[in-house]
């Protein structure tokens, strides 16, 4: 596997995946042979080695990740396709679920769209003072707040998809997004002192307590979502081709047009200041 989209190395009981294009904040390809399938053969690597305890999943500089590669992935133009495309999106997720290791996230600066559905699928999250997240892509008729439902709950998931609008890191703390929030100069050894603790612990043992919170939470109910929530994600995507910016133009027509820095611009457009209050902060 051609590592050009994240890092992988293993060490003290940690196997830690970098998503590694900095430049580009870290976007998430579904192409094959992407950031997908790279950090798919980093979670192997770990799973093989006997003295791996724990993965860590992080981002390189300024952010974990800014969400999913607009630019990178294929075009879409069918509703078979867009179908396709979100089964190989929960496949990954679902791999990321049931890693035969603990799998924590670090999260810093931005982590939005796809980069949530990610941090979802892992088993615990910590946050920099840093992290804002959010679902863009629902300014843009386009879907990934299904994830989200099981752990933030209906009105949270509503306001995060139907607004766009993003929220902190103490936000998320307070809606069970994440577990901590942390000084970012610290999250990355926290996160790692975190894993090494883990590592320590009986591996099939602390395998075998996770298997059971996630079978309890499939069981109530989270399995049966993810299904249904495939099939309408689907139905919106197919509908997407038809959502319009202020100016008229639909988002479609923008992307070809003026790319990645048009979408950008036409969602700016729809409003650029946010209408939540920060949070009033409580003791953790």
């Amino acid at each position: 596997m051609q590592l050009d989209e994240i890092s992988y190395s293993a060490g003290d009981g940690i196997g830690e995946i970098v998503l590694n294009r900095p430049d580009q904040l870290n976007p998430i390809s579904g192409r094959p042979g992407g950031t997908r399938d790279q950090i798919l053969w980093a979670m192997a690597e770990a799973e093989r080695d006997s003295e791996v305890g724990c993965v860590l999943i992080r981002g390189a500089g300024r952010a974990f990740s800014a969400g999913g590669d607009l630019a990178g992935n294929a075009p879409r133009e069918t509703a078979f396709e867009h179908s396709e495309f979100l089964e190989r999106a929960e496949a990954f997720a679902s791999s990321i679920r049931q890693a035969g290791l603990p799998v924590v996230a670090a999260v810093h600066g931005y982590c939005l769209g796809a980069a949530l559905q990610l941090i979802t699928s892992c088993d615990l999250v910590l946050a920099a003072d840093t992290a804002r997240f959010g679902i863009p892509e629902g300014r843009l008729g386009l879907v990934g707040v299904a994830p989200l439902i099981p752990v933030v709950g209906r009105q949270w998931a509503k306001f995060l998809v139907m607004t766009g609008e993003m929220i902190d890191a103490e936000r998320a703390r307070q809606i069970g997004l994440v577990l901590t929030v942390e000084p970012e100069a610290v999250l990355v050894e926290r996160a790692r002192d975190l894993c090494r603790r883990l590592a320590r612990l009986p591996r099939q043992s602390l395998l075998l307590n996770k298997r059971t919170v996630d079978a309890v939470a499939d069981a109530s109910g989270e399995a049966a979502g993810r299904a249904v929530a495939t099939a309408r994600d689907a139905v919106t995507l197919s509908h997407s081709r038809h959502a319009t910016a202020p100016d008229g133009r639909t988002f479609d027509e923008i992307r070809r047009a003026d790319g990645v820095a048009g979408l950008k611009a036409a969602r700016e457009a729809q409003y650029d200041r946010p209408w939540l209050a920060p949070p009033a902060t409580d003791p953790q």
